[in-house]
């Protein structure tokens, strides 16, 4: 092999390697920008006329699909665990009064049969207060039998509820809104909705039945924002 073509083959080594660094250094730019998010699935944030910043997200969703236990063609059946959070950041962050959040799904479907339904099964529920307002629906902590589980950062200030059962009926066709908890209200700069072991059912729906998880921040002004997940097939 000739001194040129040897110079020729070594150049074109050197730019591949280039290449390749290049590439694994964005590479781990765009890792890196993902792990410093994570827990967080999705979020959303606007400004008030006043400065603050409003921000609602979801985190650590996991909609697990799994065979309807009346094994009909027409049902569907799921569990979910995962949070919501509202934030407000800004010079009235502290004093903030009123504001409430709303942690809940939208279930879409071609078509629904007469009295289709979807129904959610919840475990107990209960909040504390700190500089946050957290509710907890399942066994989040082992502190609490009975499957209720709270953070354990501050006073308990809300009643425990018992285990809930919600049924909504669904509409001919379309999207119908399932709120799971619904305008929680809270003062302060925070809340976060947990919840944990939450069983779903749909029956009567025809056709591909979809559902989205979504959280509703809404101010005692009346500036609102929503965060939604990721549609998932049932």
């Amino acid at each position: 092999m000739t001194d040129n073509r040897k110079r020729r083959r070594n150049r074109k080594v050197n730019a591949t390697r280039a290449l390749a660094a290049a590439g694994a250094a964005l590479l781990g730019i765009t890792l890196g920008g993902g792990t410093a998010s994570a827990g967080v699935d999705n979020a959303n944030s606007i400004f008030d006329d006043h400065g603050n910043r409003l921000e609602v997200s979801q985190g650590d969703t996991s909609i697990q699909i799994v065979p309807p236990l009346d094994s009909s063609p027409l049902s569907r059946e799921f569990f979910h665990n995962g949070y919501a959070q509202a934030r407000i950041e800004g010079p009235g962050a502290a004093d903030a009064k009123g504001s409430k959040l709303t942690f809940g799904y939208q279930v879409g479907y071609p078509v629904a049969l007469t009295g289709a339904s979807i129904q959610l099964n919840t475990p107990g529920l209960g909040f504390e207060l700190e500089h946050k307002d957290v509710i907890a629906l399942g066994d989040v902590t082992d502190d609490f039998a009975l499957g209720i589980g709270f953070e354990n950062r501050g006073q308990l200030l809300g009643d425990i509820i018992p285990q809930q059962n919600f049924i909504f009926d669904l509409q001919p066709g379309g999207i119908t809104d399932v709120p799971v908890v619904k305008d929680k209200m809270f003062d302060g700069p925070g809340a976060k909705i947990r919840i944990g072991g939450v069983q779903g059912s749909v029956s009567g729906a025809i056709g591909q039945t979809t559902i989205r998880p979504y959280a509703r921040l809404e101010t005692a002004d009346g500036n609102i924002v929503m965060t939604y997940g990721m549609p998932v097939p049932l």
